[in-house]
């Protein structure tokens, strides 16, 4: 006699649904994956999905919410490894060179979805994009303000631009193209800003 395999209940199910819509909605866009797909290929009934996403905005929010989660805890676990500022940023530049430069990656996730939507179609799912890239704004800052250079807000930008620009590229060369020199460019860009002695 065989076992059935547990029948997933609550935050189980919950999880499911977001594991699977996040791998759908990266690899084909959000706007091409209905929730019938989603719940096809989790094995449940509509129901169960719209029990926690009453809308696809819902899922698509908790899909932003998981990704943003994972992203900023990668990048905690690298900042607790270095005391030292420059240490740091190089690390946190290493680990994002390699996802941009992945076998299969497909651009950053917060970007391509909110180049799906206009404000009119989904203000909500813009907004929670631009809260991921508030964030790294805003960490950098903090990141450069450490570093002790002169003009750090101006480089945190720059990086800023550098990070998004590795994203954006690194999901169109099948091999990472010009991501793989965003921690080169990162030297180029604190050339000059040493700080005083």
């Amino acid at each position: 006699m065989t076992e059935r395999p547990k029948q997933l209940r609550g935050i189980a199910v919950r999880d499911k649904l977001v594991g699977i819509a996040t791998d759908l909605f990266y690899d084909n866009g959000v706007r091409a994956i209905g929730v019938d797909e989603v719940v096809r290929r989790a094995g449940m009934a509509k129901a169960s999905l719209y029990r926690w996403f009453p809308t696809k905005d819902d899922l698509v929010l908790a899909v932003l919410q998981q990704r943003d989660d994972r992203f900023w805890a990668r990048w905690d676990q690298t900042a607790s490894r270095h005391a030292d500022a420059r240490d740091e940023l190089d690390a946190q530049l290493a680990w994002i060179q390699d996802v941009a430069t992945r076998e299969g990656y497909r651009g950053c996730a917060f970007v391509n979805t909110a180049a799906e939507f206009s404000n009119a179609q989904s203000e909500q799912i813009r907004q929670r994009c631009a809260e991921h890239e508030h964030e790294l704004a805003r960490r950098l800052r903090a990141l450069t303000a450490r570093l002790g250079v002169p003009d750090g807000d101006r480089l945190a930008d720059q990086l800023h631009l550098a990070i998004v620009g590795a994203f954006a590229v690194g999901g169109i060369y099948p091999t990472g193209g010009p991501a793989i020199r965003l921690r080169a460019l990162a030297e180029d860009l604190m050339d000059g800003r040493r700080p005083p002695n």
